[in-house]
């Protein structure tokens, strides 16, 4: 089974990232869903490291967020690359939402307070 992209690989293109930088996460996302459905544990452990690396980890989302990093590295180490997967699935699935609401949906958002 071929390795997952490294980190390199991911962020290859800087001026991409510049102008995109969620693309650049939904593809670091990408590459750690498709290791863990390879059962690529190296794979999974460095794309997750990717993830982690890039939380500033200064507020109370970015820590939630390595949380859920740290708890798939650990069904990684458990060989539950299936669970991992689902998990960085959700979360994926969700940014990419974001970046592209429905007609309407704005509307439908509550606001959200100033976390500091």
């Amino acid at each position: 089974m071929p390795p997952a992209p490294s980190a390199l690989l991911l962020v290859a293109e800087p001026h991409q990232a510049l102008r995109d930088p969620l693309a650049v996460v939904i593809r670091a996302y990408d590459a750690a869903i498709g290791a863990c459905e390879a059962f690529d544990e190296r794979g999974a452990r460095q794309a997750l490291g990717l993830l982690r690396a890039a939380l500033a980890l200064d507020t109370p989302a970015s820590c939630g967020f390595d949380a859920l990093y740290a708890w798939c590295e650990g069904a990684v180490g458990r060989r539950d690359f299936l669970g991992a997967a689902q998990r960085l699935r959700g979360l994926r699935d969700a940014w990419e939402r974001a970046t592209a609401p429905e007609p309407g949906e704005l509307s439908r958002m509550r606001p959200v307070g100033l976390l500091c």
